[in-house]
């Protein structure tokens, strides 16, 4: 996977300002004066003052709403918010950005759609794949970014980042953070039950999994609640390794999605209690008590496993954790597949203002330059489209994930993002239908498909 440069526009306002004055002439003296009273010669004129040219207003400061996610726990809290402090401080007085901050995922999700919907754009906002990008960029809302990316802007980003994301030729949703999906596992645990290596096969995958419930463990972590995105995820993996590369290319006819869903329902009696209500919050939390073997997540989470409050007795996550790919199916499709999706995309509102306008591209830019984004990444384990180098800091675990990434023999989307909005909207209520037994495995594809055919 291509590793992502940046340019910094800047803005340069030059003012210039004139002013003269004029002088009178001093009056000549008499040439004789009589004697008895000398003559007093006239005063001198007084010298006009210099025309003073009027004040100009100072220029108004530019303001930036940005609401973000990108805040609270999020693992690249704490450098966007040196970023925005930096680039407050650098424009003080011309611009400022004002972060609106929202820690729920779904609660910005579904405010910014609202936003977006019933009214005008933010000034810049994130979104990700859950959102229709095609039809946001076509709404005619946001700013058309692609004479500044031809100015050399795109040049830093990978190449054919804006292929699948632009509309007749214009890119109005900039893809920034992008993310893979391999598995993390505990080794510790793995070591309890009895297993030195990762399962290779879903096979035996099954097998860790009935060994790790015998010894009182949860296989992995799934949920049903909120967007449900850890069974989103594990059925994303599924599909790849069922169908291959090509699997969405018929929608949901292809058998995989059937057969996936028999699997995902398996899954479902090796993770903990309550899963079908279950949020990312419990999957996370059974994660960090150490009593679930393998989790499956983004890059951004690298960051988490590092952390000092995540260690217990001393020791972080991440030197009980390694990473592997995707299990490959028996009879299936997959061959060194990768599942990947946009994670985060900037998108800024069309201005009519040129100074704002230019503005807001100047902050954008500012947070895609290289030096920047390699210290995001750095801090958070995420990955981004920019081009950039890599600190040699970078923990131990976002280095398997980029080796995991570089020696892909392709990539699929996960499944939220190959298919419109209102499949990722149907999917937790036909995880919770398929585990419950409300519907078999054809009606759980057959759920998401009619959510689709509705939406259309």
């Amino acid at each position: 996977m291509k590793r992502l440069l940046a340019l910094l526009l800047a803005l340069v306002m030059v003012f210039g300002l004139a002013a003269c004055g004029n002088s009178a002439a001093p009056a000549e003296k008499p040439a004789e004066a009589p004697a008895e009273a000398p003559a007093e010669a006239p005063a001198e004129a007084p010298a006009e003052a210099p025309a003073e040219a009027p004040a100009e207003a100072p220029a108004e400061e530019i303001v930036i709403n940005f609401p973000s996610i990108w805040v609270g726990t999020d693992s690249k809290a704490a450098y966007m918010a040196q970023l925005v402090e930096n680039f407050n401080a650098e424009n003080a007085g011309a611009i400022k950005v004002v972060v609106e901050e929202q820690t729920d995922y779904q609660a910005y999700r579904d405010k910014i759609r609202t936003t977006i919907t019933t009214g005008s754009a933010p000034d810049l906002c994130i979104l990700d794949t859950t959102f229709d990008i095609k039809a946001y960029s076509e709404s005619g809302k946001f700013m058309d970014l692609t004479p500044y990316l031809n100015e050399g802007w795109g040049d830093t980003f990978a190449d054919g980042a804006f292929d699948a994301w632009s509309v007749d030729g214009h890119t109005y949703i900039l893809p920034f953070e992008s993310a893979i999906f391999p598995l993390i596992y505990n080794t510790k645990i793995f070591n309890e039950i009895g297993w030195d290596h990762f399962p290779a096969t879903y096979d035996e995958f099954f097998q860790f999994c009935k060994d790790a419930k015998d010894k009182g463990y949860n296989a992995m972590g799934q949920m049903a609640g909120d967007n449900a995105w850890s069974s989103m995820l594990w059925y994303s993996l599924i599909v790849e390794a069922i169908g291959g590369k090509d699997v969405y290319a018929n929608g949901l006819q292809d058998p995989a999605f059937v057969e996936a869903a028999k699997v995902l329902k398996e899954m479902y009696s090796y993770t903990f209690d309550g899963a079908i209500s279950a949020t990312a919050g419990d999957v996370n939390g059974h994660w960090l008590a150490r009593d679930t073997a393998i989790y499956l997540n983004g890059p951004w989470w690298i960051g988490n496993l590092y952390k000092e409050d995540n260690a217990v007795d001393g020791v972080l996550l991440a030197d009980d954790c390694d990473v592997a790919v995707n299990p490959k199916y028996e009879g299936g499709k997959g061959d060194g597949g990768l599942v990947t999706t946009v994670q985060g995309f900037l998108a800024a509102a069309k201005q009519d203002d040129p100074a704002k306008e230019a503005a807001v591209v100047k902050f954008l830019q500012y947070l895609t330059d290289p030096d920047h984004v390699s210290e995001l990444a750095l801090s958070s384990g995420a990955m981004f489209f920019v081009k950039y180098t890599p600190s040699p800091d970078t923990s131990v675990i976002a280095q398997k994930f980029t080796e995991i990434a570089n020696n892909a023999n392709y990539t699929v989307l996960h499944v939220n993002g190959a298919f419109p909005t209102a499949f990722s909207t149907e999917f937790p209520a036909a995880v919770s239908a398929l585990v419950l037994g409300e519907v078999d495995e054809q009606g759980f594809v057959d759920m998401l498909q009619t959510a689709i055919d509705n939406a259309a």
